[in-house]
């Protein structure tokens, strides 16, 4: 393969999203259709490379994790649907694109629209196991969900601090698991991994207010940022 510099050094950044977030099952990407069209990367395409670009922005739509590739040029050339013009254009289409630290291709926008629905999906789970929990008068123990749920959270305030989502729906998700929790502790009396759950809780508290720093030694955005500036 080619030796492409992509917009930060190999193997620098964390990968975009959790490695978990798997969207097959959302069949559709949204796309800002202004935007995109008069984005600079997009202008600046010939025919050829915007062909390639779409075509590998949409396959990554659902590999897992969801918005990435892999850094295989025999699977990239085929993904990208150009044949064997992709060698000529295979730098220019990727530059934009992320090599994470995990070894696969990231785009910061398809990971923004990613991890947007990704907490969508986690939140749907956790509102069926609440459900549940009413339905059978069972306790279902949901900390993993959670766990994911943080997770997310924080690599979408680290790409897009900015996204309604964080303003809206996410903030909403927090206050919900966070009840989850405390009607988990209800039905769980005598529970031995009950201190997790009380722990979860704080760390959710702790994370209340959306627009709070949140502390990552491998922040995504200082590293684009001191990459640009070089």
């Amino acid at each position: 393969m080619k030796n492409i510099s992509p917009l930060v050094p190999n193997l620098v950044v964390p990968p975009l999203v959790p490695p978990k977030c798997d969207l097959t099952s959302f069949p559709y990407l949204a796309i800002e259709v202004n935007n995109f069209l008069s984005s600079h990367e997009w202008i600046s395409f010939s025919y050829v490379e915007k062909v390639a670009f779409l075509n590998l922005l949409l396959k990554s739509w659902h590999q897992i994790p969801c918005s990435s590739l892999p850094n295989d040029d025999v699977l990239l050339k085929y993904f990208s649907g150009v044949g064997q013009k992709w060698g000529k254009i295979e730098e220019k289409v990727l530059s934009k694109w992320v090599l994470a630290s995990d070894g696969r291709y990231y785009h910061p926008y398809v990971a923004k629209r990613a991890l947007e629905a990704w907490l969508i999906k986690l939140n749907a789970s956790l509102d069926a196991n609440k459900g549940n929990e009413k339905r059978w008068n069972v306790s279902i123990d949901s900390s993993e969900l959670l766990a994911d749920l943080e997770e997310a959270l924080q690599c979408l305030k680290i790409l897009n601090p900015t996204s309604k989502t964080l303003e809206s729906h996410v903030l909403k998700a927090m206050i919900r698991s966070q009840k989850h929790i405390d009607d988990y502790a209800i039905l769980s009396r005598g529970d031995p991994n009950i201190n997790k759950h009380n722990q979860t809780k704080k760390t959710l508290n702790k994370k209340v207010d959306v627009n709070a720093p949140w502390g990552r030694a491998d922040d995504v955005t200082s590293i684009l940022a001191k990459k640009r500036s070089n």
